[in-house]
């Protein structure tokens, strides 16, 4: 039976506990092993060195214990009576530098992944490399279960001092060091009952951790690389002095000002009041006392986590002072396990409370111990730490502050990692700019953030006819190409003179009923070439047209005309009876005709101006309440414009005008190609068109993805087809990559737009690689993407996105209040004309500049922490009374309501599994809609 000559065993602290079920649970070895590289610049006796570092273990325990846990209920930690600590050099002295550079690198990797068999000692090795003559390199690895930051000194120190001994004959007597195991002790007698109401008040309602922000684009990256990534910044030492200064000038201290600037860093990109982060407390000071403390060689520190409040209105100053009273609160407490933290907060089980650690120290290693005495110039050390946590922030407080991040490589790159240094270090320069400001008028971002946002990706300017109309753009055109067809519908087809002519004789047959500028003139027709007629007579009179969909229920029309106060309504006979009760003149396009046809074929001298109304649409909005969006001509003449300059004449020479005229893509595809000489072809609606006379002329075709979808299903997209444009739903690549696969289609367009800016107002054209984006901005609009005090949020960060530019529309029909909080003043443009339009939605930039839509904001909740969007019907259930305890929801590949899937369960009893879902889902959905992703949402808030 083989010896094991144990000295000693007992407990674990809690913070090896964390560490030996993290390393016996992580997924590659060596998750929980630090390195400290140490370089010589001396004659190094191998022999004198490699006695010092023996007699070194034989003075402390801890260096000398491995962990058991298997068959015990608790794991114990043993100490070995003897334990032999090899060091075996190698000569590196023929070596290039290059060589030796990359064999350096390739010993730390693997060393890294070697790790440790936990139950074997030493849970430490030494690597000795020599460079040349007077140059070695160390490599000191132990598990970091058996030491903290501030024992590797006194550890080192001792080495050092029997080797300069051993070096010149003498042997040096050392007090014998207080064990490890009296700490262990003194832990285990504390009472905490007092700790428990502490931390059960400071994490009350806190349900999860801060999420961190992770890019869209390097997400899809996220199982390719593994291991952790470090960056670091260094600032002046004038602002190091400037931040030392603030501190001592309002008794705080370094750690403060960067705790605050990490809380402020977290607030802004969570979008959260209410934060937190872990945080390491050496925990020193509070343990047990008697003399020898303070020299104790072992793990001490524990992590913690700190929650910090940020109320937007209050002033840094007494925000940091509550912020370091806090710190210094905990310090009664601070030996309590994390694990008994976790267990009294409302995070649920298996739940991290925090995703990033900030790790605070007065001066780097190297620092302390080149500043002992001369001898130690001659030797460098830099330290490789493990981090368990996605984020690991450390601050040095040097002459000049370091601040270093380490990161998983699964969960952030490179450039995420340096934007989160230098929003660091902004805030903290403005807190020494003005301790006086409140926290919401704290800059985070950089100068060159700041203008890349604002300005580069916002320098869509582009010139257009600002004298222009709509209408006058078409009449333009008449007299470039009189007889070029201009629209179709079935088998009717008017050229550009004969549209033109029939639309003059309309408009002066308007004017004579008191329509002009500003005069809003309703348009409820079925889909015909006199409805275009309609719409170009109103135009050409000055008026503005609001379309009324016939089915439409009559409440709804009867608000509307009443709203517009329209004093002519345009229809067909057919629809007469059905209409509401209204004021309006009625003038049927059918019937009355030859009445109309006696007007002048020629174009009307005057009429409106380019700032005046062209349309007003109405949207049905949250409340239910129609609200009448007004446009005016200059917005939509540049629009059209845009639309002329990204695609050639071959693309709109035949534009499919399936939507109706209730809905803004109408502008879209009739006044486009009306303006530059393509065709209109009408059709009910998108899957009409296979059985279209005409439908092998269609060249374009604009719609919403859900009806692409259901058109590539019929299979039957005719060859003519070049472009898609698709808007108003988000777009999956994978119904991209369809467009593509099973059409000739050349060009597949996303755009984005809400009515309030004029149908589109940024545009993607998609490959059907890489991630969705919703592209830039159009022409002479301007994208902000902004967090709830209006300040831009930096890349890959959610904010509402706001609108700018020539699109905006004038604001809402008669709702001044609602114009007023949804058109707002741009903060970014001295023009006292500018406005912004807060559109609800939630979006982000991506580092090329490509914006992410990420969904409704007031059509989300929040499940531990993370943002879930709910689409139209799980709104609708989430609100009715019936759900009483979960929801289980389902969103298909294929975007549009019909392929939401949504099932009621009134109890957790009924509750079924993911797999039973997929059962069901199955069962009643298509093949393409079977659902790729599930989320359970328990206690959904109604």
């Amino acid at each position: 039976m083989k010896m094991r000559h144990i000295e000693d065993s007992y407990r674990l602290s809690s913070m090896q506990q964390e560490m030996l079920l993290h390393s016996l649970h992580a997924p590659q070895a060596g998750v929980d092993s630090a390195q400290l590289i140490i370089r010589l610049y001396e004659e190094l006796n191998v022999s004198a060195f490699r006695q010092a570092w023996q007699r070194v273990v034989e003075r402390h325990p801890v260096l000398r214990t491995t962990f058991r846990w298997e068959g015990l209920d608790e794991p114990l930690q043993e100490v070995h009576q003897r334990v032999n600590l090899p060091l075996n050099p190698q000569d590196w002295r023929d070596l290039s530098p290059q060589e030796r550079e990359s064999r350096l690198e390739a010993y730390l990797q693997s060393d890294r992944r070697r790790g440790f068999e936990l139950s074997e000692a030493p849970l430490m090795r030494l690597a000795l490399f020599r460079l040349a003559e007077t140059d070695y390199q160390l490599i000191w690895t132990f598990h970091h279960a058996l030491l903290d930051g501030q024992s590797l000194p006194l550890v080192l120190n001792e080495v050092f001092a029997f080797y300069e001994a051993f070096c010149q004959g003498q042997d040096l007597q050392l007090k014998q060091p207080r064990p490890y195991r009296d700490y262990i002790d003194w832990l285990g007698k504390q009472d905490f009952t007092k700790a428990k109401h502490f931390w059960r008040e400071t994490l009350n309602g806190l349900t999860a951790a801060t999420p961190l922000v992770v890019d869209h684009a390097y997400r899809a990256k996220s199982h390719e690389e593994e291991g952790c990534g470090e960056q670091e910044i260094r600032l002046s030492e004038a602002l190091t002095s400037a931040l030392q200064s603030l501190a001592q000038g309002h008794q705080l201290t370094l750690n403060t000002l960067v705790q605050g600037a990490w809380a402020l860093l977290l607030s802004r990109y969570s979008g959260e009041e209410d934060v937190v982060f872990g945080a390491t407390r050496a925990c020193r000071r509070s343990a047990l006392e008697g003399e020898g403390t303070e020299s104790m060689v072992g793990i001490f520190i524990n992590t913690l986590p700190v929650r910090v409040h940020l109320p937007a209105e209050m002033p840094l100053l007494p925000w940091l002072k509550e912020l370091r009273a806090q710190w210094i609160a905990v310090r009664e407490y601070e030996h309590t396990p994390l694990v008994k933290v976790q267990e009294w907060s409302d995070t649920p089980s298996g739940e991290p409370l925090f995703e990033s650690l900030l790790v605070f120290e007065s001066d780097l290693l190297n620092s302390t111990f080149q500043a002992q005495s001369e001898g130690w110039e001659k030797r460098t050390f830099r330290l490789l730490e493990p981090t368990n946590h996605p984020l690991t922030v450390v601050g040095y407080g040097e002459p000049e502050l370091l601040l270093k991040i380490k990161y998983d490589l699964r969960r952030f790159d490179e450039g995420t990692i340096a934007r989160m240094l230098g929003h660091v270090m902004t805030l903290l320069e403005g807190m020494v700019a003005n301790p006086e400001r409140r926290l919401s008028d704290l800059q985070m971002l950089t100068e060159a953030e700041r203008q890349q946002l604002l300005m580069t990706w916002n320098n869509t300017h582009a010139d257009y006819p600002k004298d222009m109309c709509i209408h006058k753009l078409f009449e333009a055109q008449v007299e470039h190409t009189p007889d070029a067809v201009a629209v179709v519908f079935e088998d009717e087809r008017l050229t550009y003179r004969q549209l033109n002519r029939r639309a003059n004789q309309l408009a002066h047959y308007l004017q004579e009923r008191g329509v002009g500028p500003e005069a809003l003139v309703g348009i409820c027709m079925e889909r015909s070439l006199e409805m275009v007629v309609g719409l170009l007579g109103v135009l050409k009179a000055g008026g503005a047209y609001v379309p009324l969909d016939p089915a439409y229920p009559a409440a709804r029309l009867a608000f509307m005309l009443e709203d517009t106060s329209a004093p002519v309504l345009l229809t067909q006979q057919c629809m007469v009876e059905g209409l509401p009760d209204h004021e309006a003149e009625v003038v049927c396009l059918d019937t009355d005709w030859e009445a109309i046809a006696q007007e002048s074929e020629e174009s009307l001298a005057g009429g409106s101006d380019p700032d005046n109304l062209a349309y007003v649409i109405y949207t049905s909005g949250s409340t239910g309440k129609p609200k009448g969006v007004a446009i005016e001509h200059h917005s939509t003449v540049a629009l059209l414009c845009w639309a002329k300059d990204i695609l050639s004449s071959d693309e709109f020479s035949s534009v499919l005008a399936s939507t109706s005229i209730c809905f803004d893509l109408s502008v879209f595809e009739l006044f486009f190609p009306l303006s530059w000489g393509g065709k209109a072809i009408l059709a009910k609606n998108v899957l009409q068109l296979p059985n279209l006379p005409s439908s092998q002329e269609v060249t374009l075709i604009n719609t919403v993805p859900s009806a692409i979808a259901g058109l590539l299903r019929l299979g039957n997209v005719p060859e003519s087809v070049r472009t898609v444009i698709l808007a108003g739903e988000p777009l999956q690549t994978r119904l991209v990559q369809q467009i593509y696969q099973q059409t000739t289609t050349q060009r597949v367009f996303d755009c984005y737009g809400p009515s309030e800016d004029t149908t589109y107002s940024t545009f993607s054209l998609r490959s059907g690689k890489g991630p969705a984006t919703i592209g830039r901005p159009i022409a002479n609009t301007q994208i902000y993407i902004l967090d709830a005090y209006l300040q831009p949020v930096p890349i890959g960060v959610p904010g509402e996105l706001h609108i700018g530019g020539v699109g905006l529309a004038r604001g809402y029909l008669n709702r001044a209040e609602l114009t007023t909080e949804k058109f707002i003043a741009n903060p970014f443009n001295n023009a006292p004309e500018a406005r912004l339009y807060k559109t609800g939605d939630l979006a982000r930039y991506l580092p090329d500049g490509n914006i992410e839509f990420l969904g409704r904001i007031d059509h989300q909740v929040k499940i531990r922490g993370f943002r879930i969007e709910l689409g139209e019907i799980e709104v609708a259930l989430a609100q009715h009374p019936a759900v009483r305890e979960s929801v289980v929801l389902a969103r298909g590949d294929v975007p549009g309501e019909e392929s939401l899937a949504a099932y009621i369960v009134l109890n957790h009893e009924q509750t079924p599994t993911i797999s039973e879902f997929r059962r069901f889902l199955n069962e009643k959905l298509p093949e393409y809609m079977v659902p790729s992703a599930f989320v359970m949402l328990d206690a959904l808030p109604l």
